[in-house]
């Protein structure tokens, strides 16, 4: 029996927890919504006192790049997991992960306290990969296109780099 999905999906920070294995401070997310199973949307914000912003860069603080992908990712990662049927059949035994980056461009500064608003559309490339198409905004105003492959990889085959008991405990 096929289930039925009904969108859109809010999903809070809790919601979010919930789907990931990701924690704090590498949760980035605030919230999302699943619009339908290839689209969602997302929020994110750094804070003034983030460690890591304090050494990215000393006295002007900006949201490195690579942290607006992982931001990204994770709502691919979200929005997969709550809506998308194809990825929800996946099942136990699989982790989603960043597997490719085909483009990153940033227009623009993020600075602390500003809310990043990411619009992200999936394709699927096969089973268990889909290419994310994302923007992401400050204000209406363009930081970011981003395009990359999230892939729901067999934790079997992680093995041979990460211990099995900690493995376990990302795809429980």
């Amino acid at each position: 029996m096929t289930e039925t999905l009904h969108y859109p999906i809010r999903l809070d920070r809790a919601a979010i927890t919930a789907l990931l294995p990701h924690r704090a401070p590498l949760q980035l997310l605030q919230q999302a919504e699943v619009l339908a199973h290839d689209h969602y949307t997302g929020l994110a914000c750094w804070s003034e006192d983030d460690p890591v912003l304090a050494g990215h860069f000393p006295g002007c603080a900006i949201v490195p790049g690579a942290l607006l992908l992982e931001a990204a990712a994770q709502l691919a990662g979200a929005g997969l997991l709550a809506g998308d049927p194809v990825a929800r059949a996946i099942g136990p035994g699989h982790l989603g992960m960043l597997t490719g980056i085909r483009k990153a461009w940033f227009k623009r500064p993020v600075l602390p306290s500003e809310q990043v608003h990411f619009t992200l559309h999936c394709r699927r490339m096969g089973e268990k990969a889909v290419l994310a198409s994302c923007t992401a905004t400050v204000d209406g105003q363009e930081a970011a296109t981003l395009e990359f492959m999230v892939s729901h990889v067999p934790a079997e085959s992680l093995l041979h780099i990460i211990p099995a008991e900690k493995l376990a405990a990302l795809t429980a």
